[in-house]
This record gives C-alpha cells, structure tokens and sequence, in this order.
C-alpha cells in the first residue's frame, strides 16, 4: 500500500509529514490474544456479494468457506465486523452432504470475532463447508466495502460506486472470514449489479447471468484465484471506462479503469503499467502468475494506492496525469505509486508476511524497488540518488527520537496495524534493503532474493526465511564471510529501535584514529541507549585518498570491537566515513577534523572532491549534532557558508531541511527577522540562478532545484520573488477562460498561488476556490486545496476549516491536507490551533473508524510548538482530549517528545544561534 506520505507536501512525499500513523507497540505474548484460534485453516471461499447503489447503499451475499479441521475442536473462529448475520440460516456441513448440527452463533464485537459452535466435535484431517449468509451497509468510511461518487460532467449527475479497501483488517466488514495474511485460501467471486454497471475483481471475468429474482440485475462471475491473503481480495462495481494498454505478447492484459471524464489522463499509467511489470518479471525471475492486470482510480481514497492482486486501486493523484497541468513532481509521483503497488505483485501478495509484524517485508521492498523501477522507466532523472536522499535524511529524524519504533514491531489489536503504515516501516525498511544491497552486491542481494521468492511463492515467509536465503546466497558467491551472518547483521536494525552515531577520534600525535558507537536520540536518554549496539559496515577514505566509490563495507564495528583504533596517516587533513551514505548512521568527528573538512568545502576548487551524497551527510549531521549540543553551531554555520558556491539540489535539498526546523523555533519570535534576513542573504547567489519565474526548466534534479528555492525565497520575502508571483496571478485573474488557460509557469504554480493567496483577500480566494471546483484533474485540485491554507484572513481560515469536515464540499481523504496547510503557516497555526481544540470530538468522530488519522492533526500544530507554557497546553489537551486520540497513541508520544525538544532546544540555543546570523 503506498501511505499518503507525500500528498501534503506535494509529492508523495515529501513525506516529510510522513504518515505517522503509528500504535502502541505490544510484546507478541499479547498480540496472539487477538490472532484466531489455528483449529481451522480455510482451502476456498465461494463469495456472492449483490451490491445496491440506487438509494439503500447496502449490499447482500453469501460465503461457502471449505476448510479443514487441524486440531480438533467444537467451534470454528472467523472474523466479522459490522455485518448483520441472521444465525439460523449459519450452515455447517461436512463433504458438502451432511449438515452438522450448529448449537450456537454468537459474536464478539471487541476482537471483531464470530464463533460458531457444534454439538459435536470436528475432526482433524476432515474437510468441512461454512456457509454464512449476510448484509452490510456501504458507507463512506473508506474501509471495507465503501461508497464513492463524483459528478458527471456530462448531464451533472452524482454517480456512485462501490469499491473495496480491506487492508490490513477490513475484509471482515464485507464478509465473514479468516482475516489474517497467514490464511491464503483461493476466492471464487460472483458480483451481482444492475444492468448499465459494470464490475471488476482481482481475476478475470468469465460470464454474466441474469438473476431471475431481479430483472434490473446480473451477476458477474470471475475466474477463480490465486491462493492469497483475504486483505488482497478486491471487486468493485460502477460505470467506469475501460482504456486498455498494448499488451506485450498478450500475456498479460493491462488496463486502466476511471470515470469517464478522466479517462484521457491515464496514457502515463497505461504505458509505464506493463514496462515496470516486465521489469520486475525480470528482475525477480518470475512471471507475474495472473492474466490480467487493472488499475483502477477511485475518487474518494484513504491512501494513496493499494496492490490488491490484479486490481490494484488508486487515489485519482497517484494514477492520472493530464499532460497539459502535470508538473515533473507529479509524473515522478505517479511513476513511483504504480512502480511500488507493482513491486508488491511479488513481494506482498506472491510472498506474504506471517504477520503484520514484518510488515516492513512488504512496504519497505516494494518502496525500494520502487525507485529501482522509476529509475529504469526515466534513467535520465537521477531520481534513485534523490529518493536515497530523502529516505536517509527522513529516517534519520524520525527515527531519533526514544517513541520510535522497531522496523520489525510486534502488533496486537487490530487497531494498532494501521498504525505502522508509517515512514519506519516504509523509508527506513527501504533504507536498510539499500544498505544490504550495498555491503552484499547488487549480484548476491538479487540473486537471494531470487531464491526467497521462488522458495516461499503461494505462501508466507517471515524477516528471517529472507535472512537465510540472503545468507545462503552470500556463502555461495563468497560475498560475505561464512562466520557471519545476514541475520546476525540485520537484526541489530531491525529489532531495535533508532541507529547509531559513528563517533570518529583522531590522535594526531600517534597517528591513530578510534571508533566507537551509541544510539543517537535527539533527547538524550539517562542510560537506556547505551545497550544498543548495531553491526556498522565501515567505510571510510582519507583527503588524500579521496576515494568515494570504496562503499563496500571494509570492515565492520560491533558489539564485541566497540572500540577500534587504526593507524591514519599524519598529513591527511580529514577523515570521511560512510561513503556516500551507504549506511544508516551519523559520523561525528573530533573538531579538527571537522575544520579540516570545513575548509575544504568552502575552497570553490576543492569542494567538489567530497562526494555530492557526503556532502548531503556532512551537512545534516552537522546540524544534527548542533542540535544535542555535541558540536558547536559555530562549526555548522562555517560548514554552510560553502553553499555559495553549491550548484547541486541534494545537498541545498538538505541544508534547506536543517535549516526548516530552525525556521519553525524561529517563528512568532522577536528573533523571526534576524532569521529572515540571514536566509535571504544565504539563498542569493543560488536564488539568482532560478530568479526569472517564467524561465522554464527541463530535467528532474533542476526542475525540483529551481521550486525549492523560489519556494524558500518567497518564504523569505525575497523581494522580487512575491512580486512576480502576484503580477502573474494577477494577470491570470484577467483571462476570460482561466481553467482552459493557465499561463502560470507549471511547476511553480503551487508558489504562485501560496504567494497570491497569502497577500491577497477574498477576490484572490474565491478565485482559487472556483477554479478547484472546475477542475477535473486530481493533481491539480491538490495544489489549489493545498494553496487555500495560505490566507491571512482568520475568517477564510475558519471557514476552509469548516468546509473540510464536511464531505459534500471537500472529500473525507482530502480533509488532513486542509488542516496541515492552513496549520503550517504563520496566522493559521493559532486558527488551526483553535479549530482542533474545539473541533477534537467531531474531528475524531469524522474519521471513524480510522482513529490513527487524528493523531497527525494534533502532530502538526504540536511539531511548532517550542515553549514550557505550549508544553503544559498540548499535553492538557491530550489528557482532557484522550477518548478521542484512541489508535493515535505513537503519534501522540512522538508528538510530546518533539515539543520537549523544541522547548529544550530554544531554551539552550535561542538567544545563541543569532550570533551566528548576523
């Protein structure tokens, strides 16, 4: 599943508001509390499922469950959520002649459970048929069986659909089931509808037939399945088109699916589908086992796409491109989604986790390979060094803090799933993938793979079958010592949570260099980090040497050589470790070394002799370390005086993030100004490069340049940086027909309109506001969602903030984005403030039964907070507010830890840190 990680911000990522969904993380004595009883194992299910869209939004159905009996037992335990089950039409039979007798039905809501208990007891071996006959009803909740619309443009008309979402833990509410990822089973699907609709599901569909009892309806039956997880099981029913791709050697049909009025933004996804499925056939050496392929785009969507096998659904933004408005960010978007959501066809749905706790298994593979597919689709792009960037950088902050968790996390209750679908399992998952990768080659890590897949296709495997595998592989090529193992390596990063700094020593007088290791935390613990201890790949190169392609690992610091020293040449004038980030920790050097490398990078020609990735580390490092207090914020400012003369994105992309959240401390402080004037002093040589909005560039890395730093010189009042926006916007306003002709440069548009609705009134915001609701292109629509929060006006704030709770004026899924951007700026922040402490009880009730989604409200207005006094408010709210946080609980913690953080840290380094600016 690909979480909305990057919706906020632009782009699925940047995730920097990754979706910290998270939970209270439980020992697995607990979780298997809440796991089904292994008496039965279910072979097939044979489903029905009659849907009724017109005016009762209800469905109806049966479900024939074939199992066999493994231990013997009298009652047989599945899972039903939410629907309504009349218990003396509940059948049991054995070999499908002899009815058991059923002496009682009943329901526990809380574990979402059903029991169905026999006079008699059922036999091991035995094979036994469960029918079970239900409703429900379509709601808008998103989860489950769950209802969409939009309005044809044509005659004006709502349509509904209906469209299934089940992972991790919501195909009990469409039917009765065995709703772990451990019970594969094979799926026989009949979905009834009324004529004019059309339906789809995971395969094939075979035949349509009336049904006699209603004339206005039929059924569509499908081929049967593949045997799979019940959260992949996917049908939907509505009026959709059909744009079929051109399949290679017609293996494979492809076909992307939307409503009709979009059906023209699909050409991107329909020619990247089947090229990345190829590639990953490919690259796992296994043929993608199904006959068909759809993609379909869902205008109302909680995530941003879900790999259901051969029906993989989407957030209109993650599968549609009109080329005529999409910008760069956008198609790299869409690229990515298919590409993860593909990758998944293997690695989550033909190899399936056990258990949600190696749920990184499936996000944090399919995230990595993901980039290895975009970057085989736009080779020209350099988008997998971007992407190495932004995971590193992004990992490497969360992951400080002591309400982290494990990538490999036990889970329990059901509700708490949902919640590590967060950047931990996603970006770090994928970072350490990238990591091993590299200290095994890319020949022995593909290969191991290879083996894992073929090993445990159809089946489930859990962190440590991929383990053996990728050590079998390693001893096999010689590739890794045979006295290590890859198990021994990676669960020091997967069964712990955080990542150690690499504390690097120099003695200049014996010639010597010592290294150690502890976790870094950005709050540092009294002792509790001082047991952690990860199997570290050493790399390292010397300003001699200036070798920055040695990053296989040379040799290795762990828990028995905790303390290393090695002989170093006396006229180097610095050591670099870590060469071009290849592994997940910070590098802090004595203070010489430091200025050593500080000198270096502010020659203009030497700077370039540091690899571009070493310099994205040594910047954020630098500010990470000022920010603890082990390096003075003297050094960091020296070290970025460099930037003048940097001509690359990646390490502006990091300097920029070191210096946001300084930004944030900085705001609403009598010191915002110094800091004003400091980064437009900062940002001019590069701002002078990118000054001319009009001025359209090519290329990935450049085109994203030139945004993120008109972005910040507007940010920063820039002056001729708002002036040409308003003029622009300005000019736009006086066009007769502004939706057919945008005369914005593209890829800045979200700048422009921030920019114009910022310093305009309400002649500007009704503008944007009509062009949303004209608009027919998801993308598009986010940005002007996104823009809106930019107002000055608190009254606008207010309303946009009313509006967001309500789905008739803006969708439930888009309704996070409203409140993080009107939060995110400067007089929105006390509007939003304000809106989430009064509005917390129909907030909580709006998103039901998704509790996790209010947490990130409550994180964005806490992650600007920096003072004791917003400290003891927000933790107030919290206590007063904690029936309607329930499922929020790690980002809650996150959240009171980042504003402890905040408030020690402008305590500390306030009043210091204008030194360095002025």
């Amino acid at each position: 599943m690909q979480s909305l990680r990057m919706e906020f911000v632009g782009f699925k990522m940047i995730f920097i508001v990754a979706l910290f969904l998270m939970g209270s993380v439980v020992n697995s004595k607990e979780s298997s509390e809440f796991k089904l009883p292994t008496n039965f194992k279910p072979v097939s299910y044979r489903l029905d499922v009659t849907t009724y869209l017109d005016d009762k939004f209800m469905f109806e159905g049966v479900v024939d469950i074939q199992m066999t009996c493994v231990e013997a037992t009298d009652t047989i335990v599945l899972h039903s959520n939410s629907l309504n089950i009349d218990t003396k039409s509940v059948v049991v039979a054995n070999g499908g002649e002899n009815v058991i007798p059923v002496s009682s039905v009943s329901f526990d809501p809380k574990k979402e459970l059903m029991h169905v208990k026999s006079t008699v007891n059922f036999k091991p071996g035995d094979e036994y048929v469960l029918t079970i006959p239900f409703t429900g009803n379509i709601t808008d909740d998103l989860v489950g069986y769950y209802r969409s619309s939009y309005v044809d443009k044509e005659n004006n008309q709502t349509r509904w659909l209906a469209v299934t979402q089940f992972e991790p833990a919501d195909a009990r509410r469409a039917f009765p089931c065995f709703d772990e990822p451990a019970y594969k089973a094979t799926f026989k699907i009949r979905l009834g509808h009324k004529k004019g609709l059309t339906s789809i599901s995971n395969m094939k569909m075979m035949k349509e037939t009336p049904i006699p009892s209603k004339p206005d309806y039929v059924f569509d039956e499908f081929e049967e399945s593949v045997p799979m997880s019940t959260y992949l099981v996917a049908y939907m029913v509505s009026d959709f088109a059909y744009i079929e791709a051109d399949s290679r050697d017609d293996e494979v049909k492809f076909r992307i699916i939307a409503r009709k009025d979009a059906a023209g933004q699909t050409e991107l996804a329909k020619n990247a589908g089947p090229l990345v499925l190829k590639y990953y056939e490919d690259y796992f050496d296994e043929k993608f086992p199904l006959s068909k392929q759809d993609m379909v785009a869902i205008p109302d969507f909680s995530a941003g796409a879900m790999e259901n096998w051969g029906l993989v659904t989407y957030r209109e933004t993650a599968l549609l491109i009109d080329p005529d408005v999409a910008t760069i960010d956008n198609v790299h978007r869409v690229a990515e989604v298919i590409a993860h959501e593909l990758a998944h066809q293997w690695f989550g749905n033909l190899v399936t986790m056990k258990w949600w706790t190696d749920l990184w298994l499936n996000e944090g593979f399919a995230t990595y390979v993901a980039a290895r597919g975009v970057d085989f689709l736009y080779p020209e792009w350099n988008s997998f060094q971007v992407e190495t960037v932004q995971n590193f950088l992004r990992v490497l902050d969360l992951d400080s803090l002591q309400s982290s968790h494990p990538v490999s996390v036990a889970v329990g209750h059901p509700d708490e799933i949902a919640q590590i679908f967060d950047t931990i399992s996603y970006t770090k998952g994928s970072f350490l993938l990238h990591m091993m990768n590299t200290f095994l080659g890319e020949d022995t890590f593909k290969q191991g793979i290879r083996n894992y897949i073929n090993k445990h296709k159809f089946s489930n495997a859990e962190q440590d079958d991929l383990w053996s595998s990728l050590t079998e592989e390693a001893h096999r090529q010689g590739t890794l010592d045979k006295n290590l193992t890859v198990k021994l390596i990676m669960d020091t990063w997967t069964l712990q949570t955080g990542y150690p700094v690499l504390k690097v020593i120099r003695d200049y007088s014996a010639d010597t260099v010592t290294l150690s290791q502890e976790r870094f935390l950005t709050i540092k613990s009294n002792g509790t980090d001082k047991k952690s201890c990860w199997w570290i790949p050493i790399t390292m190169t010397t300003s001699m040497e200036a070798d920055f392609n040695k990053t296989k690992a040379q040799s290795w610091l762990n828990c028995e050589n905790n303390n290393l020293t090695t002989p170093l040449a006396k006229d180097n004038e610095w050591v670099i470790y870590n060469m071009q980030m290849a592994g997940l920790y910070r590098v802090l050097y004595d203070t010489r070394n430091w200025m050593g490398i500080v000198s270096t990078l502010n020659d203009p020609t030497k700077y370039k002799t540091i690899h571009t990735l070493n310099r994205v580390q040594l910047i954020d490092d630098s500010f990470s370390f000022s920010q603890v207090g082990d390096m003075d914020y003297g050094i960091t400012f020296q070290l970025l005086k460099y930037l003048k003369h940097e001509k690359e994105y990646a390490p502006w992309l990091a300097a920029l993030g070191g210096l946001g959240p300084i930004n944030k401390l900085m705001k609403r402080t009598p010191n915002q100004g110094v800091f004003q004037n400091y980064m437009q002093r900062m940002l001019s040589s590069v701002y002078s490069e990118f000054r001319d909005m009009a001025v359209e560039l090519n290329g990935f890395e450049e085109i994203r340049f030139k945004n993120l730093v008109t972005a910040e010189a507007c940010r920063h009042r820039i002056k001729d940086c708002t002036e040409q926006a308003l003029e622009l916007f300005s000019k736009w306003m006086k066009i007769s027909d502004p939706d057919n002709n945008n005369i914005l440069p593209r890829e800045l548009k979200p700048v422009i309109y921030c920019q114009a609705i910022k310093y305009g009134g309400v002649e500007e915001w009704d503008f944007l506001w009509e062009r949303y609701q004209r608009s027919n292109v998801g993308s598009e629509k986010a940005k002007l969602l996104s823009a809106l929060g930019c107002s000055s006006e608190t009254w606008l704030l207010n309303r946009y903030l009313n509006w967001s709770l309500d789905s008739s004026i803006i969708r439930k899924q888009d309704a996070a984005t409203v409140f993080y951007s009107v939060a995110s700026s400067d007089i929105g922040f006390y509007v939003a403030k304000d809106f989430l402490y009064r509005k917390i009880a129909d907030i909580s009730e709006y998103y039901q039964p998704r509790g996790d989604r209010v947490g990130r409200y409550v994180k964005v207005i806490g992650s600007q907070m920096k003072t004791k006094e917003e400290l003891d408010e927000i933790q107030s709210f919290i206590n007063k507010s904690s029936a309607y946080l329930k499922g929020a609980d790690l980002t809650i913690n996150q959240t009171i830890e980042t504003v402890k953080i905040n408030t020690e840290w402008t305590s500390k380094f306030y009043h210091k840190i204008v030194n360095h600016m002025v």
